[in-house]
C-alpha cells in the first residue's frame, strides 16, 4: 500500500487525518495567570480559534483578532503562540523501492488502517534510513502523531510518544541533516509539538539528562533563518528551559553553550510581535540569578534593544515582558539605562491603559531613579504627580518613591515640582493617606506606611535646595497637626522622616510660633519630642536598629531639633520644664537626658557635638544652669573633652564654652576672691568664645546635583551651630523664668488616635508677649499659589538618604 499525504493511522476507534502537509497552527504559550489576566486553558483557546473566523496570528504572523494570543496548552509550558511554517514544498513522490520501506508499518486487522502505537517505533527506524526522501516522509508522519497528541479534539488519554529513542533520533537529525532544511524543520516541529504537553516535556528533559547534547543542537538552529526554522528552535528551547520541575539542568547547559549570544540578536532582527515575547522571556530565563549571563547581555547591547522595542512596538504583552526583563537590569546596570535615555522612554508608558504595564514600568523607574542625570525629566515628574494619587496602592507607592529620589539633590526637579503644584498634591495625598491608614491592617497597612514615608521624604527634599524653599517650608507647615500626629504614632520610620522634615522647618523663626502652639489633645511638639528622645535613649544599649531605623539617628535628630528650637525663649522654658520631670531627669545614674546622651560611648561625634550645643543653649536658663553646675559627672566629661582639643577641636571648643559659662555663673553667685579673674584668664584665655565656624565645624562633606541622595557624614549638623560660637554671653541668663502651665506626663503615654484630629492651638497668652494664630487653610484647592515663580539662584542642598527597608515590629 502506498503511503500518501492523506495517511490515516488508526488505534482502536480514533483516527488521525492530515489533509495536507502545510503545517497548521502549532502553538504553546505563556499562562495567562502569569500575566495577571483571567486564566484560560489551552483547550478553550484552541476551541475558540477553531469555532470563530479570525486569524490566531500563527498562520499569517499578523496581529491576532483573539482577545489574547497567549494560552496554555500544557501546565509547564510558557510559550507564546507563533505561526507555523508557511506552505512548504510538496513531498516528492517516492519510488517503489522507497514505498516498500513503509509497508512494514503494522495495520489493524479490523479496518486495514495503521496502528498509531505500533507505527511509532517503525517510523523511528525509518528516520535513521540512509535515504533522505524516506527520512523526510518518516519525520512528517511522526510530526502528525505529535500534533494529534497536543490537539484537544484528537488527543488520547495516554501519550503515544513515550520512548526516549524518538527524542534521540530527532537529535541525530538536527545534527546530521543540516544541509536538508526540510528535514530539519519537521524534526523541530515534532519536538515542538511533543513539548506542548507536560508528559512530552518530561520525556524531553529525561532524554537531556541522559544525553545533554540535545540542547547544543537546538541552539545551533536558532540562527537558521531559511524556512523560519529558527522560530521552532526558539519556541522549543523556551518550552524546555521554562519547565519548573526539570528545566534547571537544561538552563545550565544552555548557559554553558552561550545560548544568549544566539538569542539576543533576534530582539532587533525579528519583526513578529508574537515571537518577540518568547525571545524576551527566554533571555529572562537565561539571565535569572546569573551575573555572567547579564554581563554578556549588556555587552551585546541587550538593554538598548529592549528600550528600542518599548519605543516602536505596541503589543501589550511584548511591552510588559520587556519591562519585566528591564527590572532585572535596573538593579544590575542602572547607570547605563539612565545614560541611554531609559527614564525618558519609560515615562511614555506611564499613560498606557494596561495597569500591569504601568506597574512594571514604575518598578523599573524606581530602581533607576537614584542615578543622577542631566537629561530633562519634566514629563516623567508630571506623570508621577498624576499617579501619586492613584487608587492602585502599589502604583502610588512606586510613584512616590520614584519622585522622592528624583527631587533629592536636584534643584531643577525641585523647582519644576514647586511650579507645577507638586507640594499641594503631596500634602493632599499625605492627608488622605493618614486618614485611610486607620482602617488598614497587616500588609495593606505596611504598604500605606511606606507610601506615607515616601511622601514625607519628598516634602523634606522640597524644603531645601532651591530659591523658594522658605515659602515651601511655610506652606508645608500650615497644618502642623498633620506632622505632630506622625510623632504621636511612634512608628520608627515615620518618626525619623518627620523629625528630618521638622529640622528643616524650625530653622525659620516665624514657624516656631505654630510649632509651639500646636496641640493634639494635651500633647504638643516639645513634650512628644522629649518623650521620643527618652524612649530612644533607653534603646541605645539594647539594640542598634528598630524596624530598619538606627536608634542613634532618632537620638541625633531629637537633639538637633531641641538645639534649634531653644533659641526661642518660650520654647526654652517649655523644654526645661519637661527635662526636669522625674522620668526625664533620672536617666541612668540620675542624670538629665542631654547628660545621659553624652555618657553613651556608642553615640557618634556629631551627636555629641549637637548635645554640647544644646547644653550651651540650656545654660541660658537659670534653673538648667543650676542643674548642670551641680552635676559633677558633666564637669568631668567637659574637662576630658577639653583636653582632646588636638583630636576633637569642635567638641573641645563647645566644652570650653560651657565650662566658662559655669565658672562665670559661680563668679556671680559668690564673693570676689583675689586672683579669681586671673585664674579664669589662665584657664580659658587660649580659647576664644568667638571661634569661627570654619575652625570648629567639619565641612568636608559635599553634595552635588542629581537624583538620589548622598551622605558625606550621617546627619551632620546644620548652620545653627553658628549661634554657639558668635556670642560669648548668649541670652541673658538673668531673665525671669516664666514657667508654663504644664503637668508632668505619665511615664508611658496611652495609645493615640490613628486618625489625625484637627489642629488645636494653645490659646493661653504668654506672659512675655502675645502669640498670634498662624494662617490655616482647610481647602487645598483654594490655597494661595506661593511658589509659582521661582528665581534662578540656587539654595542650599539637602543632605540625607532614604531607604525602604522591611519593618515588622513597633518602636
Amino acid at each position: 500500500m502506498d503511503l500518501n499525504p492523506n495517511l490515516v493511522i488508526n488505534n482502536d476507534d480514533t483516527n488521525l487525518s492530515e489533509s495536507s502537509y502545510t503545517m497548521e497552527q502549532d502553538s504553546s504559550s505563556y499562562s495567562d495567570s502569569q500575566m495577571g489576566g483571567t486564566p484560560y486553558t489551552g483547550h478553550r483557546k484552541v476551541d475558540m480559534w477553531r469555532n470563530h473566523n479570525f486569524d490566531s496570528g500563527f498562520q499569517t504572523m499578523n496581529h491576532s483578532e483573539a482577545p489574547s494570543i497567549i494560552s496554555s496548552l500544557h501546565p509547564s509550558s510558557h510559550l507564546s503562540g507563533i505561526s507555523s511554517m508557511a506552505e512548504y514544498e510538496p513531498i516528492p513522490n517516492l519510488s517503489d523501492q522507497q514505498k516498500q520501506k513503509f509497508d512494514g508499518i503494522t495495520k489493524s486487522p479490523t479496518d486495514g488502517q495503521y496502528n498509531t502505537v505500533r507505527a511509532i517505533p517503525e517510523l523511528t527506524m525509518l528516520m535513521k534510513d540512509q535515504d533522505n526522501e524516506v527520512v523526510y516522509k518518516a519525520v512528517i508522519l511522526m510530526q502528525n502523531i505529535a500534533k494529534m497528541e497536543c490537539d484537544p479534539l484528537r488527543r488520547q488519554n495516554e501519550a503515544r510518544i513515550v520512548d526516549p529513542l524518538v527524542i534521540f533520533t530527532l537529535r541525530d537529525l538536527l545534527r546530521d541533516k543540516v544541509d536538508h532544511p526540510n528535514i530539519i524543520r519537521f524534526a523541530l516541529g515534532t519536538l515542538f509539538n511533543i513539548c506542548n504537553r507536560q508528559e512530552g516535556i518530561d520525556l524531553v528533559t529525561r532524554a537531556i539528562s541522559e544525553q545533554p547534547d540535545i540542547i547544543p543542537n537546538l541552539i545551533r538552529h536558532i540562527g537558521t533563518y531559511p524556512t523560519s526554522i529558527y522560530k521552532y528552535a526558539i519556541l522549543t528551547m523556551h518550552s524546555i528551559l521554562s519547565d519548573k520541575q526539570r528545566g534547571g539542568q537544561s538552563v545550565t547547559i544552555a548557559r554553558q553553550q552561550d545560548a544568549i549570544i544566539h538569542v539576543t540578536p533576534w530582539l532587533e532582527a525579528e519583526k513578529s510581535e508574537k515571537l518577540l515575547p518568547v525571545i524576551v522571556d527566554l533571555i529572562r530565563v537565561l539571565c535569572e540569578k546569573n551575573n555572567d549571563q547579564k554581563i554578556k547581555f549588556v555587552r551585546l547591547g541587550g538593554p538598548q534593544k529592549l528600550l528600542t522595542i518599548l519605543q516602536h512596538r505596541g503589543y501589550e504583552n511584548l511591552l510588559w515582558r520587556s519591562t519585566q526583563l528591564l527590572i532585572t537590569f535596573s538593579n544590575f546596570d542602572a547607570p547605563n539605562l539612565v545614560a541611554v535615555g531609559g527614564r525618558q522612554i519609560l515615562a511614555n508608558l506611564l499613560s498606557h491603559g494596561s495597569p500591569r504595564l504601568v506597574l512594571s514600568t514604575l518598578e523599573t523607574l524606581r530602581n533607576i531613579s537614584d542615578v543622577s542625570s542631566k537629561l530633562n525629566e519634566d514629563q516623567l515628574l508630571k506623570s508621577l504627580l498624576e499617579l501619586v494619587n492613584s487608587r492602585n496602592a502599589t502604583i502610588r507607592l512606586y510613584s512616590a518613591q520614584t519622585m522622592s529620589n528624583l527631587v533629592a539633590n536636584n534643584r531643577h526637579n525641585k523647582e519644576f515640582m514647586c511650579a507645577n503644584h507638586g507640594v499641594v498634591n503631596l500634602l493632599r495625598a499625605l492627608e488622605i493617606a493618614s486618614n485611610e491608614m486607620a482602617d488598614l491592617r497587616d500588609k495593606e497597612a505596611q504598604r500605606m506606611e511606606d507610601y506615607i514615608e515616601s511622601l514625607i521624604c519628598t516634602l523634606r527634599h522640597l524644603c531645601v535646595g532651591h530659591a523658594m524653599c522658605d515659602k515651601v517650608q511655610a506652606y508645608v507647615f500650615r497644618d502642623p497637626a498633620l506632622f505632630l500626629h506622625k510623632l504621636l504614632g511612634m512608628r520608627p520610620v515615620l518618626v525619623k522622616h518627620t523629625l528630618s522634615l521638622l529640622l528643616k522647618i524650625v530653622s525659620q523663626h516665624p514657624l516656631l510660633i505654630p510649632f509651639r502652639q500646636c496641640r493634639i489633645g494635651d500633647k504638643g511638639f516639645v513634650e512628644q519630642l522629649i518623650y521620643i528622645l527618652r524612649v530612644a535613649c533607653t534603646h541605645l544599649n539594647v539594640q542598634d536598629t528598630i524596624e530598619g531605623i538606627r536608634v542613634k539617628d532618632i537620638v541625633h535628630l531629637c537633639i538637633q531639633i531641641m538645639r534649634s528650637i531653644t533659641r526661642d525663649q518660650d520654647i526654652l522654658n517649655e523644654v526645661v520644664f519637661f527635662l526636669q520631670t522625674p522620668e526625664n531627669n533620672r536617666m541612668g545614674d540620675g542624670h538629665t537626658l542631654p547628660i545621659f546622651v553624652l555618657q553613651k560611648a556608642n553615640v557618634e561625634e556629631n551627636t555629641k557635638s549637637s548635645t554640647l550645643s544644646l547644653i550651651y543653649n540650656l545654660m541660658h536658663h537659670e534653673q538648667m544652669a543650676e542643674v548642670f553646675e551641680r552635676d559633677e559627672v558633666l564637669g568631668k566629661m567637659l574637662q576630658n573633652v577639653q583636653m582632646q582639643a588636638h583630636t576633637h577641636p569642635e567638641l573641645a571648643g563647645l566644652a570650653n564654652n560651657i565650662l566658662k559659662m559655669i565658672y562665670e555663673k559661680r563668679e556671680r553667685s559668690r564673693p570676689s576672691f583675689p586672683g579669681y579673674n586671673s585664674y579664669l584668664e589662665n584657664q580659658f584665655g587660649h580659647l576664644s568664645m568667638a571661634t569661627p565656624r570654619t575652625e570648629v565645624l567639619n565641612s568636608n562633606g559635599e553634595t552635588y546635583e542629581g537624583a538620589g541622595e548622598q551622605w558625606s557624614q550621617p546627619l551632620s549638623d546644620d548652620s545653627m551651630m553658628d549661634s554657639y560660637y558668635n556670642s560669648s554671653s548668649g541670652r541673658d541668663s538673668s531673665k525671669p523664668y516664666n514657667s508654663p502651665m504644664y503637668h508632668s506626663p505619665p511615664p508611658m503615654y496611652p495609645d493615640y488616635p490613628s486618625v489625625p484630629p484637627a489642629a488645636c492651638y494653645d490659646q493661653q497668652a504668654s506672659t512675655s508677649y502675645h502669640r498670634p494664630t498662624p494662617p490655616h487653610y482647610s481647602n487645598y484647592e483654594h490655597s494661595p499659589p506661593v511658589y509659582n515663580d521661582l528665581p534662578s539662584n540656587p539654595g542650599p542642598s539637602s543632605q540625607s538618604s532614604d531607604h525602604y527597608p522591611s519593618r515588622n515590629s513597633r518602636f
